[in-house]
């Protein structure tokens, strides 16, 4: 009986260390902030090639500070004919204390900046005071939000 057991036991976390080794990620630092606060509540994360020969979205995972992709994913995306990517997510945000709403966000990003040591998306929004009174004649008048996109060498404008 105590032979089974350990013979379970040793499939077991053989499995376990099978599945995380041939399971390769990759992960970017990207952190995402909305209205001056890091968002830690977001999902539906999907990258889409503009102009490609993907045919299809990539999902991924973001954690505060970590976008994480499978290392195929991310390869094709690489390898992809395109300059730009559409990233877009929904964030739970809190817009006063008696209303929490989900908020979708499209995102044009350049390819080059997944090469990047790091990524911060800052997202100003129509509905909070502040960030109304201040980027209000920067916003485009389809959307209700204003993207600044930071890389250790540039930044980006939306």
């Amino acid at each position: 009986m105590q032979d089974k057991f350990s013979k379970q036991i040793i499939l077991l976390s053989f499995l376990l260390f099978a599945n995380y080794f041939f399971s390769q990620n990759r992960k970017l630092n990207l952190i995402i902030v909305n209205d001056r606060e890091i968002s830690k509540s977001i999902y539906d994360f999907k990258i889409t090639p503009f102009n490609s020969s993907l045919d299809e979205s990539i999902t991924g995972k973001y954690i505060p500070g970590e976008l994480i992709l499978d290392s195929k994913d991310f390869d094709r995306l690489l390898s992809s004919n395109t300059k730009d990517f559409k990233i877009s997510f929904t964030i739970i945000s809190t817009v006063n204390k008696d209303l929490v709403k989900d908020f979708k966000y499209a995102i044009t990003i350049p390819k080059v900046y997944l090469n990047s040591e790091y990524l911060i998306v800052n997202i100003f929004n129509r509905y909070n005071k502040i960030s109304k009174k201040k980027y209000s004649k920067l916003i485009k008048s389809d959307k209700d939000y204003y993207i600044v996109i930071e890389t250790p060498n540039s930044m980006k404008f939306d």
